[in-house]
């Protein structure tokens, strides 16, 4: 059976199986949202430019944020070089003052898969403490929940324990997920068999997350540590462990990654300083949280320290020779200090003509990446309904389309590959899907092009899953990329439960196809646009199911919008008698989604289902422009 190769993937493979971890290729789980703030900067065409990040702080650690391309001098290899691109990131903070009342605890539907100049943290805590370590524990849920209510708009996360906890999570902005699996925090003592193991495998998933890590651009990457020790040691010892740790900081400093340990020990006698952490933070450009009993301040220092980033391209100092190359960074700004690569590791000089290719198709390496490829951009929601006659499921699946306006009424073929994988990275097949669309021609001025494209897939039982989709335009040729989490439930067992919500709007964001392809699942096609006119025409359809062999009784259905301060501005209840779900156990609620009168602004749509007393929800967010 097939696993998915990521992170997630590789710690739930267990302590014994860490000394085979260098198998494994990116193979991550994005789920994401909103649209980026800024565009990455435009490199010169017809030469090969080497990119980086560069952090520049001043003397209180705060980003500078007014420096030129002509503040900064290049060397690599003792040679200087020219810069070819500048530009200067800067990050939006999560506001209370902004921030919808319910955006911690709830994502978007439709994500995307544009995500230049975000910012990436990948969240490790430790969790082999010894027994007892009750107060650690505590401090790393709370920490990490502190830590999740501090990410921007359009920073994403990653949970990942080193031990046996079972709930890693893998790259997203859905804070209510990282702050759950945090929660599931479980302490796990080391046995005597396992103590070389144990001392490889914090150095073994730095230099793998780092590595992984530096292929993504545009993002400042950051790693957060959470545990009582680190270990860091150079040198020839029983485990080997020390020889990874010289690689694990190789590559954060080659890749741009900086580490802020966090000792979640608190307070110690100074003869007990843990040195490691120390050493973490000071050769990755980090900072290190310890001898402290509360993190908060240290938390925060993390986010302002990388609120705002130079990107900067250049060409290197010779061809690709697979050799490693110093630089060196430089500002002629008193007292700033630079947060940069010091060396690289060149690409390896390009296969000699006649040598096999090993690498994969383009639909496939699409789908390998550590985050999506937004080439060609794109939004994606996924809707559950019930399969007939089987414990699984049929998804459907649509994938919101933008490129450039055509000048002209156009054929597109739009070629799309999904594969699924559940939640502890097993593959559950693969489906391709080619959809024909005719697309208008742009207006006048040139505007974007528009279009969904809509396809199902059949997955086999319940569970979460992540949909990992390849998407190509005949009409351009490009080819994008975007990752979507389903959760399916037991439609068979669960005495009640939803399907995806479905939306539809008039007037659209374009034109869809298959127009009925969706037909036998919903009488509505789904569309990706999430904001709306206050007085478009906007269709919403769940259907509802009395699952097992109980006798079908009464449902009550609540509908809910709230608005961006959590005040509930439209409130429904419907009873669906027993009566209507007598064919399939099934009955379908259709209803106008109603925009007149509400503000400009986020707003929450919550469909609750209630039977005795289970109640399931299922939530939609959208915007008012």
């Amino acid at each position: 059976m097939k696993r998915m190769k990521g992170i997630k993937g590789f710690l739930r493979l267990g302590w014994v199986l860490l000394p085979s971890f260098m198998i494994f290729m990116p193979f991550m789980v994005p789920a994401l949202g909103q649209d980026p703030q800024q565009k990455p900067p435009v490199f010169r065409a017809g030469i090969d430019l080497r990119q980086l990040d560069v952090t520049v702080r001043d003397r209180t650690g705060r980003p500078i944020r007014d420096l030129t391309a002509a503040d900064f001098t290049i060397v690599e290899d003792g040679q200087p070089r020219t810069i070819e691109s500048f530009a200067f990131v800067d990050v939006p903070f999560a506001s209370e003052d902004t921030d919808p009342a319910w955006r911690k605890a709830m994502p978007a539907d439709v994500v995307s898969n544009e995500l230049d100049n975000s910012r990436v943290f990948v969240i490790v805590v430790n969790d082999s403490s010894g027994a007892g370590d009750m107060w650690a524990e505590r401090e790393v849920k709370a920490s990490v929940s502190k830590f999740v209510a501090q990410l921007g708009p359009n920073d994403l996360a990653a949970l990942v324990f080193l031990g046996n906890t079972p709930s890693s999570q893998n790259f997203t902005r859905d804070k209510a997920k990282l702050v759950a699996a945090a929660n599931s925090y479980v302490r796990t003592p080391v046995g005597a068999s396992l103590v070389c193991t144990a001392a490889r495998i914090l150095p073994a998933t730095f230099l793998y997350i780092a590595e992984q890590l530096g292929t993504l651009r545009h993002q400042r990457k950051v790693i957060v540590y959470l545990g009582r020790d680190a270990g860091v040691c150079v040198g020839p010892t029983r485990c080997g462990e020390c020889f990874l740790w010289s690689d694990a900081l190789r590559a954060a400093q080659a890749n741009n990654v900086s580490v802020y340990p966090i000792d979640t020990m608190g307070l110690r006698p100074k003869w007990r300083a843990p040195d490691g952490f120390l050493t973490l933070a000071n050769e990755t450009g980090g900072r290190a949280l310890i001898n402290s009993n509360s993190f908060e301040e240290g938390i925060a220092r993390i986010f302002t320290e990388n609120s705002g980033f130079y990107l900067l391209a250049y060409e290197p100092v010779r061809a690709p020779d697979g050799r490693y190359r110093r630089v060196e960074i430089k500002v002629s700004r008193p007292g700033a200090t630079v947060v940069a690569t010091r060396q690289y590791q060149a690409p390896k000089p390009p296969s000699r003509a006649g040598e096999a290719s090993a690498d994969p198709a383009p639909e496939l390496e699409a789908l390998a990446g550590l985050l999506p490829i937004s080439k060609l951009p794109l939004r994606a929601v996924a809707a559950p309904f019930a399969a007939d006659g089987s414990d699984g499921a049929t998804v459907a699946v649509a994938v919101g389309i933008r490129q450039p306006g055509f000048p002209a009424r156009t054929r597109e073929i739009v070629d799309v590959l999904v594969r699924p994988f559940t939640s502890d990275g097993h593959a559950r097949g693969e489906d391709q899907q080619v959809v024909p669309i005719t697309v208008p021609a742009s207006g006048v001025n040139g505007e974007e092009t528009r279009y969904d494209v809509l396809m199902r897939l059949d997955l086999p039982e319940p569970g979460s899953y992540e949909l990992r989709l390849s998407v190509h335009s005949a009409a351009t040729g490009a080819r994008g990329s975007i990752y979507v989490d389903v959760d399916v439930p037991d439609f068979r067992r669960d005495r009640v439960s939803l399907s995806g919500v479905v939306l539809n709007a008039l007037p659209g964001s374009g034109p869809v196809a298959p127009a009925r392809g969706l037909n036998d699942l919903t009488p509505i096609a789904p569309t990706t646009e999430r904001t709306f006119g206050s007085d478009d025409l906007v269709t919403a359809f769940v259907r509802i199911y009395q699952g097992g062999n109980d006798r079908l009784a009464g449902v009550t259905l609540q509908t809910r919008i709230l608005d961006a301060a959590g005040k509930a501005v439209f409130t429904k209840a419907d009873t669906l008698d027993a009566a209507r779900f007598a064919d399939t156990r099934a009955a379908d609620h259709q209803f106008r989604v109603p925009l007149a009168g509400l503000s400009a602004g986020p707003h929450l749509l919550t469909i609750e289902a209630t039977l005795g007393k289970l109640t399931v929800t299922r939530d939609v967010v959208f915007q008012i422009k």
